[in-house]
């Protein structure tokens, strides 16, 4: 995969659009539009750190789609599966998997409020 994709990539994942992402990098969004077409240019060193902070990602995975730290990459790549999953889903289904993530999401607050409390009355 090329910078190009994985920039492409990277915005299609922030939900954000090409206009938001160029505000948010300081760029316009002309230049953010050449970087991710198909006669592609390499953005500067500054300009490819602010696209990646503005992405909330690494320069380094922006270029070689690796990563100094196995875990953000991880968990980055289980959000895409998830999203994914949720995407290939007909609408009743996708409402089934939110209401069980609500609960799950409940469940473990309630856990958390309860371990809380044991630990604040010892």
């Amino acid at each position: 995969m090329s910078f190009r994709s994985r920039l492409r990539e990277e915005i299609a994942f922030s939900g954000l659009s090409n206009k938001e992402v160029a505000a948010k990098a300081e760029i316009t969004k002309r230049a953010l539009d050449s970087y991710v077409s198909s006669q592609s240019c390499m953005p500067s060193a500054d300009v490819a750190v602010r696209l990646a902070k503005a992405l909330h990602t690494s320069v380094e995975y922006l270029v070689t789609g690796e990563t100094d730290s196995a875990q953000p990459t991880k968990s980055k790549e289980n959000e895409r599966k998830l999203l994914r999953i949720y995407s290939s889903l007909p609408t009743s289904q996708r409402n089934l998997l939110l209401s069980v993530a609500n609960d799950i999401q409940r469940c473990l607050g309630t856990a958390r409020n309860v371990a809380d409390l044991e630990t604040s009355s010892l």
